[in-house]
């Protein structure tokens, strides 16, 4: 094991100093970090069971020398061989881990998933991040390597490996298994491209442009180099979601402390901090995603009383509207506490609530956790929960946050005419603001004609359209594929861009993910390699996007009517005191921005009354 080598090493040279009777001073100690290495030949380097099963040194097999881990006796997935690394991983820092498995034994087939993850708590809670999946073929050491970046907030930072996850495992995903060599490095990152087109300058004058990160896809430092450079909007990829917000243990903390309500439940940004104190830092735009969502919301919180247990019973309509309301109320309150100047410009009120393939175009009710695709909120409050789920959001999140509602095949014709059934009676109701195109595509599908008779359908309900979610399926890295996404990505962009041109108020373009290496997809989707450097694909956009000329801006001039008066500060005054919620002029986010700090807010309307006064003769951001 090369941490024990490295102490040996010292040892001697302090030994070889004192026998020569010299000030002769030792080596620097290396980073115990940059050292890691569990052979497994002298012991079991701090690992062990995460439950009932049995962890052992065998001889049985070795990736190297003569012994490794054996895991048996197994009864669960999840159980396998964890090792605390707390000590020896630096917070902040970026690693490469990796470690062998094998597999033998003639009753098994001759493939199985495994998963390379890590455990830690964040002051509050134990969270889990999966670090690499990958395919193990029975007979053969394989590596399983993934890339970590230490949170800064980790405690009892733990690296384990398990079969994948299975509902019901079958004797092959409790197999016995072996695990060798494991190691831990600091990783060499790149450098982003600094000499490339931005894409928020790109795009300008023509919509938004962001990326999607989830914490661990934003750690990295070329990763947000990336964003900042190429960014005006951040989209968080799991972190906001409800499962990730929604604080069981505080939950059941506030229930108890108020016997008989058991309508509130409890919300916390702990797993959003990476993002969101990015987003201030930095000040990025962020948008919200997502509210209310069918998926990736714990069935507890259907539940009476907020059960964990399977056999309890769902709650009833009225009591789950007044969660939903409390649930929305919770979030936007504890955002603007603790992110008060994080510019929240949008939010995914709703997330894919149509399924086609029904009669009534809404998802079956039941339990997505039990039968993938049902929806909870189908079996507890029925479609109601749509409106319900705006009227919440449209009276608890800021006045000038625009509310959409998400979707993915959003360019199918009878999904898309459920989509819009649902927006028009939210659109009467003054409810909706946008409809989100998630736009996962595939080499293949959809055509731009069904892309374009979408965007034209939703354009008609007067609603602003943001293409929320965009990557496109490309399973190859060779240079006749990626040239072929090129081209399919030009081809979008420019119908997008001609689209806009004509008059459709698409007004943001996300593209979800940072780099092919992070993916949810797999594969090569993106516009950034794993080393952060532009495909074909983003040439292929930047080459092509029209330069529009630089508007001229009257600053203060939130009317537009092309001057700067009273008028101005009379419009500013309600806006800030939220009496309306957004202002008629197009430009005049950036206009009332007098100071250029990116808010909007009483800083600015003092400037506007110094400079209407004479005190002033400039704004402070003509001088930034």
């Amino acid at each position: 094991m090369i941490r024990k080598r490295a102490t040996t090493l010292m040892a001697v040279l302090a030994l070889l100093a004192a026998i020569i009777g010299t000030n002769f001073i030792p080596i620097p100690k290396v980073n115990a970090a940059s050292l890691i290495h569990d052979d497994f030949e002298s012991g079991l380097n701090g690992w062990g069971p995460r439950g009932p099963e049995t962890v052992e040194l065998t001889t049985e097999e070795a990736h190297s020398g003569i012994s490794c881990i054996k895991v048996s006796d197994r009864t669960g997935t999840w159980n396998g061989p964890m090792a605390d690394k707390t000590d020896l991983l630096s917070l902040g820092e970026t690693y490469t881990l990796g470690v062998y498995i094998k597999f033998v034994g003639n009753s098994y087939p001759n493939q199985q998933n495994f998963s390379l993850q890590l455990q830690f708590n964040n002051g509050a809670e134990d969270v889990y991040t999966n670090l690499k999946t990958s395919t193990v073929n029975k007979g053969v050491w394989t590596l399983l390597e993934g890339q970590l970046t230490v949170p800064l907030d980790a405690q009892d930072v733990q690296i384990y490996v398990e079969t994948e996850y299975k509902d019901s495992p079958s004797d092959q995903d409790l197999m016995d298994f072996y695990i060798d060599d494991f190691t831990a490095t600091p990783a060499n990152l790149p450098e982003i491209e600094t000499d490339i087109p931005s894409l928020k300058d790109v795009f300008a004058g023509y919509f938004r442009v962001g990326g999607a990160a989830s914490a661990s896809e934003l750690a990295p430092r070329p990763s947000k180099d990336l964003i900042l450079k190429h960014y005006n909007s951040l989209t968080l990829g799991n972190e906001l979601k409800p499962d990730s917000v929604l604080d069981y243990n505080a939950t059941i903390s506030y229930m108890e402390d108020n016997p008989g309500d058991q309508v509130n439940p409890q919300v916390s940004l702990r797993l959003a901090k990476t993002q969101l104190d990015f987003a201030r830092d930095n000040n990025i735009p962020v948008r919200g995603h997502t509210l209310v969502w069918h998926n990736q919301t714990p069935d507890w919180f259907f539940k009476e009383d907020f059960s964990q247990e399977d056999s309890a019973p769902w709650a009833s309509k009225e009591v789950m509207l007044q969660r939903l309301e409390n649930y929305i109320k919770n979030v936007m309150e504890t955002i603007e506490t603790e992110y008060p100047t994080v510019n929240f410009y949008a939010w995914d009120v709703v997330n894919e609530a149509v399924d086609p393939n029904t009669s009534t175009g809404m998802r079956n009710p039941g339990s997505n956790y039990k039968t993938s695709g049902n929806s909870l909120w189908m079996q507890t409050v029925g479609r109601d929960f749509i409106v319900k789920s705006f009227e919440y959001a449209r009276e608890y999140a800021p006045a000038d946050c625009k509310l959409f509602y998400n979707d993915y095949n959003e360019y199918e014709d009878r999904k898309r005419d459920f989509i819009v059934d649902i927006l028009t009676e939210l659109k009467s109701k003054n409810l909706v603001d946008g409809m989100g195109m998630q736009s996962h595509w595939t080499m293949d599908y959809p055509n731009l004609n069904m892309v374009e008779t979408s965007i034209r359908k939703y354009n008609e309900l007067g609603l602003e359209i943001q293409l929320t979610e965009l990557d496109i399926k490309n399973p190859d890295n060779n240079s006749s594929a990626l040239n072929r996404q090129a081209e399919r990505y030009k081809q979008f962009i420019t119908k997008i861009i001609d689209l806009k041109n004509e008059g459709m108020n698409i007004t943001a373009l996300v593209f979800w993910g940072v780099t092919d290496s992070t993916s949810w997809l797999g594969g090569y989707p993106l516009l950034f390699d794993g080393k952060y450097k532009a495909k074909p694909a983003f040439y292929s956009i930047v080459d092509n996007v029209p330069v529009l000329p630089t508007p001229t801006i009257k600053y203060g001039d939130v009317n537009g009517d092309g001057a700067f008066d009273s008028l101005d500060i009379s419009l500013m005054k309600k806006y800030i005191l939220k009496q309306i919620s957004s202002f008629p002029s197009p430009d005049a986010k950036v206009a009332a921005d007098v100071d250029g700090n990116g808010l909007i807010d009483t800083l600015d309307l003092i400037f506007m009354k110094r400079y209407i006064l004479n005190i002033i003769d400039v704004f402070p951001v003509e001088n930034i």
